[in-house]
């Protein structure tokens, strides 16, 4: 009986994947047997996650790509096709340091968060989804956060940009779903790697107290956990799932 959780046969790309949960997300569906183009803005940081991969008896090759461009959307994706012959996957992951209370923030950061969270995301799934509904078969997976239905300090221009992105994934859906291509987002709560510029904490007092406090499993998510999400979404396994916000947040989010 076919496995239906493996990637084994299936090409996936994944973007940020230089670092963080992007080279975590890369290197995890190798692992479930997927064949992994891996692009971001800083080619060393992308090649040295496709060398981590064949270490460990994967396949990966890496391109340079800024998801703020189109071209570079189209190029990476046809670079894809050129070298496996086929798409199947796509991850869209990347941010910007955008943090900072609302009347802080100034155009560049709003601009720029906006352009890479959102525009970015778009322009990749666009791009990542043509080949595959040609083929009539295909899977998105988004990178938001719990954001995008919640309230916290110093994240106005991130959460604008995951709640679109939770948005585009429910329209997308329904304009692809009768060529089979499915699309989904991993809303992401607390996790244990900090992003560069920090953490935000929704109140006044100690942080990791207030997480123990208002998530139901009382602690951080583990960076595995929110790549074997995304492994599910990209796998047969969720075949009959699309359209849908995996709030991955240990129930942060019913509170």
């Amino acid at each position: 009986m076919t496995n239906p959780f493996s990637l084994a046969g299936k090409v996936a790309l994944v973007s940020g994947a230089g670092k963080g949960l992007g080279r975590a997300v890369a290197l995890g569906l190798a692992r479930a047997g997927a064949k992994v183009m891996v692009c971001a803005r800083t080619l060393a940081d992308v090649e040295a996650t496709a060398k981590a991969i064949g270490a460990t008896g994967g396949d990966a090759i890496a391109r340079r790509c800024d998801i703020t461009r189109s071209a570079d959307c189209h190029a990476v994706v046809e670079a894809t096709l050129d070298h496996y012959g086929r798409l199947d996957i796509a991850v869209a992951n990347a941010a910007t340091e955008s943090m900072g209370s609302a009347e802080a923030m100034t155009d560049a950061m709003w601009d720029a968060c906006l352009a890479t969270e959102l525009t970015g995301y778009f322009r990749l799934a666009v791009a990542a989804a043509r080949p595959m509904l040609a083929q009539r078969h295909g899977a998105v997976v988004m990178f938001t956060a719990n954001s995008s239905v919640v309230g916290y300090r110093n994240l106005a221009a991130t959460a604008a940009a995951k709640g679109g992105v939770d948005q585009i994934v429910r329209n997308c859906a329904v304009e692809w779903g009768d060529r089979n291509v499915r699309i989904n987002s991993v809303n992401c709560g607390y996790t244990d790697h900090l992003p560069p510029e920090g953490d935000v904490n929704p109140g006044e007092g100690d942080l990791e107290e207030e997480i123990r406090r208002t998530t139901p499993l009382q602690r951080r998510g583990r960076i595995e956990e929110f790549v074997n999400a995304a492994i599910f979404l990209a796998s047969d396994a969720a075949s009959f799932i699309t359209g849908h916000n995996l709030m991955v947040d240990g129930g942060y989010t019913i509170k």
